[in-house]
């Protein structure tokens, strides 16, 4: 079985946690350590791990998790070799049995992503909430079931190197944002499951959580801030339409001049993507669909009483959910899902 390379991305760590970690990876891997800006203090600690053979790239200030994985990667792809690399805590959360783990199936799974799941019924509450917190709304945004969102174990080849390498982000968001990718990038992944270890409690945890949640909710706010412009931009035309239209073609009027400006905004703005003819006639095709669906709501409503500019309320609500899901996952994506999860 080739030779995994253990990257372990560390900042000012601990010599009793991070020294007996590396040792006693390399009597079975390779082993690359990051020294992310803990400056002279902690120097001595690194020349421990290179006379114990770890091999320690060194950035001269602070630059962040995200960062120091991707300069581990541009060095390992450098070489021109191929890799099987799993990137591990300097903490002592991950288990040499648990990295070992990863390594064994990565082998035999090198077009995916390999992560290493911890069990939830060993969580502290606060943890556990967190935690299901961001992975509901993963799963929302994404599609993707995958178990652990926050895990720092991973496994991948060389041949993600170059996606790895491009994901946004320096510092810990950038873990989140390649599982965020990993639809676009057409990559799947599977799972290992690992033993839940907490190091003083995992006092900061919850703020993770925080933060990863805002990361994946991320694109829905800026769909929301798009959508809501749009949305009274169309009440601005729809009321003037209406002057002079029935309502179901003041309606129809009024969208169609929005979502002109919806499009270039979800485009360049919530989906990161770039015009073109494709995306063009997709987001028509749904714009036609949200006409009829709007207008005969709209319709209906005002047929049975309903106000029509209070009509619009829960017609667009629903649209709106719609409109998402269906840009996020058919228009501006291409790609489908290649999951692969082992219990």
């Amino acid at each position: 079985m080739q030779k995994a390379t253990i990257v372990i991305p560390a900042y000012k760590p601990i010599e009793k946690q991070l020294v007996p970690l590396t040792e006693a990876l390399l009597r079975e891997f390779s082993v690359l350590l990051v020294d992310d800006g803990g400056g002279e203090e902690y120097a001595p600690v690194f020349e421990k791990l290179k006379k114990l053979g770890a091999r320690v790239l060194v950035h001269e200030v602070n630059k962040g998790k995200g960062a120091a994985l991707k300069t581990a990667i541009k060095y390992l792809k450098a070489t021109g070799e191929e890799h099987l690399v799993v990137t591990a805590d300097a903490d002592g959360q991950h288990t040499v049995k648990d990295i070992r783990a990863v390594a064994a199936k990565l082998a035999k799974n090198k077009d995916k992503l390999v992560l290493g799941v911890r069990s939830f019924k060993n969580m502290p509450a606060r943890s556990k909430i967190g935690n299901s917190v961001t992975r509901f709304f993963f799963r929302a945004v994404t599609g993707l079931q995958i178990s652990d969102t926050q895990t720092g174990l991973r496994g991948f080849s060389s041949q993600l190197f170059d996606k790895l390498v491009t994901a946004n982000g320096d510092r810990y968001e950038y873990e989140m944002n390649v599982l965020l990718s990993l639809k676009d990038w057409r990559i799947g992944f599977t799972e290992v499951p690992i033993e839940t270890v907490y190091i003083d409690g995992n006092s900061s945890s919850h703020f993770h959580a925080l933060r990863d949640s805002f990361t994946v909710i991320g694109q829905v706010l800026k769909h929301t801030a798009a959508s809501f412009f749009c949305t009274a931009l169309d009440y601005v035309l729809f009321f003037i339409f209406e002057k002079y239209l029935t309502p179901e073609w003041a309606y129809v009027c009024a969208r169609g001049m929005s979502a002109v400006l919806n499009y270039q905004l979800s485009c360049r703005v919530v989906f990161n993507s770039k015009p073109s003819v494709i995306t063009a006639i997709s987001y028509g095709l749904l714009v036609i669909a949200s006409f009829s669906i709007g207008a005969i709501g709209v319709w209906f409503l005002c047929e049975i009483g309903v106000p029509s500019l209070v009509a619009k309320i829960p017609v667009d609500s629903v649209l709106f959910f719609a409109n998402y899901f269906v840009q996020k996952n058919v228009v501006f994506n291409n790609s489908g899902s290649h999951e692969d999860v082992e219990e």
